[in-house]
């Protein structure tokens, strides 16, 4: 049985997966992060993230103070894959027919 994902943990797995929704976290952190379960201490660290912070994950796990094996497990999740942030929650609305 597997454990349940932080909100937290999602939010910056799709960050580190998707450069769209990671610009948008860095531009306007309190729009990206409508929607998810985070406390105090979590929006003040995606309020610190800069563009460095994602150069490794090694560095993104150091400045979120998520442990490796959670930020992997949230990197690699199915909602961290195909929800984006504030709003466009799907990729299939990018889909050209």
């Amino acid at each position: 049985m597997s454990t349940r994902v932080r909100d937290f943990a999602l939010l910056i797995g799709h960050a580190w997966r998707c450069t769209r929704c990671r610009s948008l976290l860095l531009e306007n952190p309190t729009a990206a992060c409508i929607g998810y379960k985070l406390d105090d201490a979590q929006r003040e660290s995606i309020a610190n993230l800069t563009d460095e912070s994602f150069h490794t994950v090694t560095k993104l796990a150091e400045v979120t103070s998520l442990p490796m094996p959670e930020l992997d497990e949230a990197i690699e999740h199915p909602r961290a894959r195909l929800r984006h942030l504030a709003g466009d929650r799907y990729d299939f609305q990018f889909a050209r027919y």
